[in-house]
């Protein structure tokens, strides 16, 4: 499908009032998507199969567009994280606010980029302000964060740690989280195919208390 609007050569920087939608038009994450973890051309095309559409306003609203897309990143560097998605142009588009109806769709993938932004800039934080900070953000949400919307991405929080430097010092936040959600250890990229309910007994207070 084409764009709803002529659009110039040139695709704006970010989009917003945004949702990702399937070949058939059902709304999808775009976490489905490969994840782009550098500007290399070479990156994860596992999930290629999935045909990802994004549609929303740009130019403060004044016009709609309707791409395909084909990979995502996000960026923990800056004051809030920012969440990119590539076009099949090969264009990056940085991602506003999404349609309240669709929040739903992307919300643990939303509060799992928030985890890694707070714990990059917070390395000594508690557990709890880690909780905490996610309750304020998604304050709007109806049911408030838990372990349980972290658990589809553990394997991109392990890899998030392993490749950049400035999560590295973090780590011990992350081993936290991986030892409340399993009641044993888990090595990063390895996550247990098992069903279980977080643990929260360890009794542990602070992220730094872990020691392995």
């Amino acid at each position: 499908m084409a764009s709803s609007d002529d659009e110039a050569d040139t695709l704006p920087e970010s989009v917003s009032t945004y949702h990702f939608a399937d070949d058939k038009d059902e709304p999808i994450s775009f976490s489905l998507l490969p994840i782009r973890w550098s500007e290399s051309k070479n990156f994860d095309d596992g999930k290629k199969n999935h045909m990802i559409f994004l549609k929303g306003s740009v130019d403060n609203g004044l016009r709609t567009i309707y791409k395909q897309v084909i990979a995502w990143k996000f960026d923990l560097s800056n004051t809030t994280p920012q969440i990119s998605v590539l076009t099949k142009e090969k264009c990056w588009m940085e991602l506003g606010k999404p349609r309240k109806s669709y929040e739903i769709i992307i919300r643990t993938v939303l509060i799992t980029v928030h985890c890694l932004h707070f714990a990059r800039r917070n390395p000594e934080a508690s557990w709890k302000s880690v909780w905490d900070y996610l309750s304020k953000t998604f304050s709007l949400y109806e049911h408030r964060p838990s372990q349980n919307d972290l658990v589809d991405y553990l394997d991109l929080i392990g890899e998030a740690v392993r490749r950049e430097n400035s999560l590295a010092k973090c780590k011990e936040q992350m081993l936290y989280f991986s030892l409340s959600v399993f009641p044993f250890k888990v090595e990063f990229g390895r996550r247990p195919k098992v069903d279980v309910q977080p643990d929260t007994s360890m009794g542990l207070k602070s992220m730094s208390d872990i020691r392995l």
